[in-house]
């Protein structure tokens, strides 16, 4: 069991098993809500995941174009979200406690990626999604 949650502790929650790698979204939108060159990830099952504390005050924003980030009301950080179309969370990465177990494998939406950024490791990278 992992365990997570936001900057200021009013929002916790556990994921029992990953099921897939770290992946780094590289497009301008994760760059904004971010705040970075990327976010990292990493998915779980419907039945693997479970807010402990204050999954009731989660907010959430969507923009025209559907992207969606879920966060929390008092600290701002990002928070996972349920992805209705896969039947999976997305989890950002870098709230977990301790460390998954996992490792970034994919680096997806390069072709946007910002012009100063450099990608060094050995991670697959794809145009696009996953598909490219």
């Amino acid at each position: 069991m992992t365990e997570g949650g936001c900057l200021c502790g009013t929002v916790r929650f556990a994921v029992k098993q990953f099921n897939s790698a770290i992946f780094k979204c590289h497009c301008s939108k994760c760059r904004r809500a971010f705040g970075g060159a990327s976010s990292a990830a990493a998915t779980v099952g419907e039945g693997d995941f479970e807010w402990l504390k204050g999954g009731e005050r989660v907010r959430e924003y969507q923009c025209e174009s559907g992207f969606k980030r879920r966060f929390c009301p008092d600290c701002g950080s990002i928070l996972p979200q349920f992805l209705n179309d896969f039947r999976l969370y997305w989890i950002p990465v870098g709230l977990l406690d301790s460390d998954p177990g996992i490792r970034l494998k994919h680096h997806i939406h390069v072709s946007s990626k910002a012009a100063w950024e450099v990608l060094g490791s050995g991670a697959r990278q794809h145009g696009e999604g996953f598909e490219s």
